[in-house]
């Protein structure tokens, strides 16, 4: 691994983190003679694994332990250490990295826990990143198990990671611990570096992403997040990775409610919002995962592939019509329903499919998932011809060999298996095409694979389904992030506007006047409305609006009119004007405990399909843009489509798709295609008032939308902006004030 200092091309968010994970020498803190203490034991790592580097202790005894010198202070150390092990209870480190700090060290390793995981832990926490920005320090944990790297078989760690760690092209960094246990014991990967990274205090996720993209051994990462804080750098680091051809796979621990709670317990991370989360990941590029098989399949893969595809189009290659069925049903399910990334199936073009005629029994069908037949299983030079013709194919950026390699398969079928694949290296070299071998058992690989792959390029996956994460990985892994959205002059007088709207408003709700201004100055098309403060007005308004019509309370200490008896819809003649006008203010009045008689009248706007647009605010990742089916349509989807701002016109695409809109706007049940393209100029436009708007901290949401047939455009049924309580994303099940 390499070791190079950092050059003119090469600059790090924290700089001492490259002598904090190559140090010249160690103090350990708390270094004392008691068996099976934190020191002692990593005291043991290093000693077995032959540190080169000085090694000193401090503990208030100043005996010496296995050789290695031992001081009362860190003061009375005579050399300056590069990184100091802090072996001592929470309470002790702030002042002990301050120590640590006027001595000099580059960094410390906090292993002790009593810090953002408690309750009284904060003000600690606060005390040690003080000391640390003062000296200039980087720091791992605390909360963590330390970190390993295997170029130098460095251990500082009391864990044992597991036997024969090889260097390799695979960095891990793991807020849990128990996570670099298990991928360094997978016996599946090859480390750079392997870091538990704990509550992250000091140095987090984006200081190590940004190293770790930048050393050149290191051809993937595999992160094991809880919470994150610094969304911005996390960005700046997978994107400058994207440039070195560094793939970053995350796993996100605490998705649901329950386990957020268990993360906030463990190391006080702020989950955040997990859709927000995924839309995160999507806009950096960060490859998703559910479970560490994903994970570790995922790395295998990024890790062995020297070439990613050009594009995302796979195609897959077996010998048995059962096993080709179930890829393609797992196939479908990663191209319908994941987010960290879909498998799209390569369309084989003409001449592929007369080739592969040529080449196939009459009864074989020519499809992608293709079917070799066991006839070809054992001519491995008629099943080295098909694959090379699949992988010839222009259409084909990524072929993903199906064939089976459990570890006890019997040695006739495994040496016929092996000869097969034995033919793969010369198609990888041929085509130029990356190649995939994916095994269907999850159990463990026969070494027939690594024997006949043996110095190629091409990874063996197992796993049905962690094997299809790592295809989805693959081909979404390096750079391939979501087009950028169209820049837009920025309209300040939006931004004074609601300001003063809110500053008046006693509910923190943004006027009419306000709002009817902003939907004009960014063409959200409003139906036509008058305001009124009696019946008889409501009635000539009505009339001079055309029937049918709604009647809306008007007062601005209402939010959700429906709730409160404030909308009556449908009124197709006076009389049922004037009755609504009587029933809506007073059922107002009665909510509020004083007069409400002003309305309004609106344009009833029918036909078309009920859709909802927002923006809300998230703790971590900021504006999110969520986008769904709305109005009475709401719980066809509680969970809508959400994206990070900006949103290009590809996004907004996606985001359609993601969500039942979708059918809805192709005609559903015999009603006419909707005007697709009008909601996603739509979506667009909110977006950009939602930009416009940012610093304000406001909620926006238009619920319902109705996205009229196709040509005839889309009229927003109701317009809300609000000051935020509290970070949150925007909730599709708003009621809509025509329902």
């Amino acid at each position: 691994m390499s070791t190079e200092p950092i050059g003119p091309d090469r600059t790090y968010r924290q700089p001492a983190l490259a002598d904090l994970l190559n140090p010249k020498s160690i103090v350990i803190v708390g270094l004392s003679a008691r068996p099976g203490s934190t020191g002692m034991r990593i005291l043991a790592n290093l000693q077995r694994s032959g540190f080169g580097g000085t090694v000193y202790g401090v503990h208030r005894s100043g005996e010496d332990v296995e050789g290695v010198p031992v001081y009362r202070t860190l003061a009375d150390v005579p050399e300056i250490p590069t990184v100091a092990l802090l072996c001592t209870p929470g309470e002790t480190v702030p002042e002990l990295v301050e120590q640590a700090g006027r001595k000099g060290c580059r960094g410390a390793v906090v292993y002790a826990s009593g810090f953002e995981e408690t309750a009284d832990g904060a003000a600690r926490a606060a005390r040690l990143r003080e000391s640390a920005a003062r000296h200039g320090m980087s720091v791992v944990g605390p909360n963590c198990l330390g970190l390993f790297n295997p170029g130098r078989d460095l251990w500082l760690t009391a864990a044992d990671f597991g036997t024969d760690l090889r260097p390799g092209p695979v960095a891990v960094v793991s807020q849990s611990g128990s996570g670099c246990i298990l991928l360094a014991g997978s016996g599946r990967l090859r480390f750079s570096y392997v870091v538990s990274s704990g509550n992250g205090t000091v140095t987090g996720l984006a200081d190590y992403l940004d190293h770790f993209v930048q050393d050149p051994a290191t051809r993937a990462v595999g992160v094991v997040v809880e919470g994150l804080s610094d969304a911005e750098g996390v960005l700046a680091a997978v994107r400058k990775g994207h440039d070195n051809g560094v793939a970053v796979v995350a796993l996100k621990v605490g998705r649901t409610e329950l386990g957020a709670r268990n993360v906030a317990s463990h190391t006080g991370a702020i989950a955040g919002d997990a859709r927000a989360y995924e839309a995160f990941c999507r806009r950096a590029g960060i490859v998703t995962v559910t479970d560490y098989d994903e994970l570790t399949e995922a790395l295998v893969a990024l890790s062995t592939i020297r070439t990613a595809p050009a594009g995302d189009r796979v195609a897959f290659l077996g010998l048995s019509g059962g096993e080709i069925g179930l890829i393609a049903d797992v196939a479908a399910d990663f191209g319908a329903h994941r987010d960290g990334g879909a498998v799209r199936l390569a369309e084989l073009s003409p001449g592929t499919r007369e080739e592969l005629a040529r080449i196939l029994p009459e009864f074989a069908t020519i499809a992608n998932p293709l079917d070799g037949t066991g006839q070809l299983v054992g001519d491995p030079e008629r099943f080295g011809r098909l694959a090379a013709a699949v992988a010839g194919d222009r259409a084909v950026d990524l072929l993903a060999v199906v064939l089976d390699a459990p570890p006890s398969l019997g040695e006739r079928l495994a040496g016929s298996y092996g000869r097969l694949l034995a033919t793969l290296p010369g198609v990888r070299e041929g085509s130029g095409t990356p190649v995939m071998v994916l095994s269907n058992y999850g159990g463990g690989l026969h070494p027939f694979t690594e024997r006949a792959l043996a110095g190629s390029d091409i990874p063996v996956v197992h796993g049905t389904r962690a094997g299809m994460a790592a295809v989805a990985a693959v081909t979404a892994g390096r750079g391939r992030a979501p087009g950028t959205a169209e820049a837009h002059e920025a309209r300040p007088e939006s931004l004074s506007a609601v300001r003063r709207a809110l500053s008046a408003s006693p509910s923190g709700q943004v006027s009419h006047d306000v709002l009817a201004e902003l939907a004009e100055r960014y063409d959200l098309p409003l139906p036509r409305r008058i305001a009124a403060d009696t019946a008889a007005g409501a009635v000539a308004a009505a009339e001079s609006i055309g029937f049918p019509v709604v009647l809306k309370t008007a007062s601005p200490k209402v939010v959700h009119k429906s709730d409160v008896g404030g909308v009556a819809v449908g009124l197709a003649t006076p009389e049922r004007v004037r009755e609504a006008y009587e029933a809506v203010t007073s059922s107002v009045a009665g909510h509020l405990g004083e007069a409400a008689p002003q309305v309004v009248l609106e344009e009833m706007v029918t036909g078309g399909v009920e859709a909802f647009v927002g923006c809300g605010l998230d703790p971590v990742f900021g504006q999110v843009l969520a986008l769904g089916a709305g109005g009475t349509l709401v719980e066809l989807q509680p969970d809508p489509a959400l994206s990070l701002l900006p949103v290009s016109s590809e996004e907004v695409r996606r985001m359609v798709a993601g969500t039942p809109l979708a059918r809805l706007f192709a005609g559903y049940r015999g009603a006419p295609p909707a005007d697709a393209e009008a909601f996603a100029g739509l979506v667009q436009r909110v977006a950009r008032l939602a930009a416009d708007l940012r610093v304000a901290e406001v909620e926006i949401d238009l619920n319902p939308v109705a996205v009229l047939p196709r040509g005839q455009g889309v009229r927003v049924l109701d317009l809300r902006i609000v000051a935020a309580a509290g970070p949150r994303v925007p909730d599709s099940q708003t009621p809509a004030d025509q329902e």
